[in-house]
């Protein structure tokens, strides 16, 4: 028996393979060097698969567990891209599913909806009638909105309309600090700030100005105002 049918041999008979099975192969292998065809590899053993499947398990488990493979988890919206989107939903006026001139009512509807647990309308909002609420999507981002009239004429839906959103801090990257940052932008006006994990902003279809009672006392408005002009606006 030559050198190589002998080491052939005890590598299959360590596999438990027949004698038959072994001159099979080795036919095989002579026929496809004298006749350039196809060479026949031999199994793999069971135990290097294994291994395979082992190092390519604990690889993704150290993907996910560093930060980089995340399907689960949105991806964060830079908050710059917040206004605009509001500006877009109102650009055709929207349908409000829930109305009422309670703005309480209208926070439990929210609520309900999936809106932050802790989110509070502002004290400076409390004191208007609520019109209607709604769930603007952001860009695969929910932003809960309460609309509220700041001047409304008598006994019809018409009037100047000042509105609330609140987002979770967790779903935009560049979120506005507490103080109140202001941005003007297609004839609309915002103010945004955080408290927590919530981000307010309140919007309006009218001059910066217009905002100056919702969101600052008016003695400091002039200081709010000076410090802005100092500074670029929010994610401008």
């Amino acid at each position: 028996m030559s050198d190589l049918r002998q080491q052939l041999q005890k590598h299959y008979d360590a596999q438990a393979l027949s004698v038959a099975k072994v001159d099979a192969i080795l036919t095989e292998g002579r026929a496809a060097v004298e006749g350039g065809e196809k060479v026949v590899a031999l199994p793999g053993r069971p135990a290097a698969r294994w291994r395979v499947r082992w190092a390519i398990a604990v690889s993704l488990a150290l993907l996910v567990g560093l930060g980089w493979l995340r399907p689960w988890e949105p991806m964060r919206l830079s908050y710059a891209l917040f206004a605009p989107r509001i500006v877009e939903f109102f650009g055709t006026p929207p349908a409000l599913p829930k109305r009422s001139q309670n703005p309480e009512e209208l926070r439990v509807w929210l609520l309900a909806q999936g809106a932050p647990a802790d989110f509070e309308i502002p004290a400076r909002l409390r004191t208007l009638k609520s019109f209607g609420c709604q769930v603007v999507d952001v860009h695969g981002h929910p932003a809960y909105l309460t609309c509220f009239w700041s001047e409304k004429k008598p006994g019809v839906d018409e009037g100047s309309l000042v509105h609330l959103l609140v987002a979770r801090r967790r779903d935009f990257r560049d979120v506005p600090p507490a103080t109140p940052q202001f941005r003007e932008l297609g004839g609309w006006s915002f103010a945004a700030w955080s408290e927590g994990d919530v981000i307010y902003t309140l919007a309006a279809a009218a001059p910066l100005e217009k905002l100056q009672m919702f969101v600052a006392h008016p003695k400091e408005w002039s200081k709010l105002m000076a410090a802005r002009r100092g500074r670029r606006p929010f994610n401008s």
